[in-house]
C-alpha cells in the first residue's frame, strides 16, 4: 500500500539542504576578481613606469648615424658613462651657469638644432648637434637646456615656439645668459618630480586602496585605513 505517502511531508536530508551563507559567497567570488585586477593593475603601473622613465626620457629614439657624419662625435661622447635619469636631474643642484651658457652658445638659431621639415626634436638629436665639434660640453647642462624646450619630457614638438625662445636668449645682442632659462628649468623640474611622485607614491597608494585593501580585510581582517568606507561591502 502507498497510504504512507499520503499526507506525509517530504524531507531532504544532505549536505545541500543548507545553502551557502552570503558571507561565504561574498568572500570567494570577489576574491578571484580582485586578484586578477591586482595583477592587471601592477602590470599597468610597471608598464607606464617603463614607458615614461626608460623608453622615454632615459633612451629617446635614436637614429642610425654614419661614422662619417659630423653628428657622430657627439653621440659617441654621450654614450660613454653618462645616462640621463629624470629624477636625478631634477634634484641635481650642481649644474653651473657657465656650463649652461656654453650649451646656449652652441645654439645660434632654431635651424642649427632642428632642421626644417622635421616634425619634432628629441633629446639625443639635440645632444649630438650641440656636441658636434665640442664634445667637452657637460651632458647635464645639455639636458637642462633641452628640458626647458619641452617641460622635461623627451620630445620637443613646437618648432615655432622654440625658435622664439632661442631668439630671446640674444635679445640684447650680446652673449646668451643662463638666467633666461630660470623659469623653464623650474617648470621642467616640477614636471619631472610630479611624474615621479605619481608613479611611485600615488600609484602605490591607489593599488592598496582599490585592490589590496578589500583582499586583506576580507580574508585576514587587516585594514590600514579603518576610518575609510569599505566600498566592497
Amino acid at each position: 500500500s502507498l497510504d504512507f505517502l499520503v499526507g506525509s511531508t517530504p524531507r531532504c536530508v544532505g549536505t545541500f539542504a543548507t545553502p551557502p551563507s552570503p558571507s561565504m559567497a561574498k568572500q570567494k567570488v570577489p576574491l578571484l576578481v580582485l586578484a586578477a585586477a591586482a595583477l592587471l593593475g601592477l602590470a599597468t603601473v610597471r608598464g607606464l613606469e617603463g614607458q615614461l622613465f626608460v623608453t622615454g626620457p632615459r633612451s629617446a629614439p635614436r637614429r642610425s648615424v654614419s661614422r662619417t657624419s659630423p653628428l657622430f662625435a657627439g653621440q659617441s661622447a654621450a654614450a660613454e658613462g653618462y645616462e640621463y635619469v629624470p629624477v636625478k636631474w631634477a634634484i641635481d643642484m650642481g649644474i653651473s651657469d657657465d656650463s649652461l651658457r656654453q650649451v646656449m652658445e652652441r645654439v645660434n638659431n632654431i635651424d642649427s638644432i632642428w632642421p626644417t621639415g622635421r616634425g619634432s626634436l628629441d633629446r639625443e638629436d639635440f645632444r649630438s648637434r650641440v656636441k658636434a665639434g665640442q664634445s667637452s660640453l657637460d651632458d647635464r647642462a645639455i639636458d637642462t637646456v633641452f628640458n626647458t624646450f619641452n617641460a622635461g619630457t623627451y620630445l620637443a614638438t613646437d618648432r615655432e615656439g622654440l625658435a622664439k625662445t632661442i631668439a630671446q636668449w640674444r635679445a640684447s645682442g650680446g652673449a646668451p645668459s643662463a638666467s633666461s632659462l630660470g623659469g623653464g628649468i623650474a617648470g621642467a623640474k616640477v614636471s619631472v618630480i610630479g611624474a615621479w611622485l605619481f608613479l611611485n607614491v600615488f600609484s602605490a597608494f591607489a593599488a592598496y586602496f582599490i585592490i589590496l585593501r578589500p583582499i586583506l580585510d576580507t580574508n585576514f581582517g587587516i585594514d590600514l585605513l579603518p576610518g575609510q568606507p569599505k566600498y566592497w561591502e
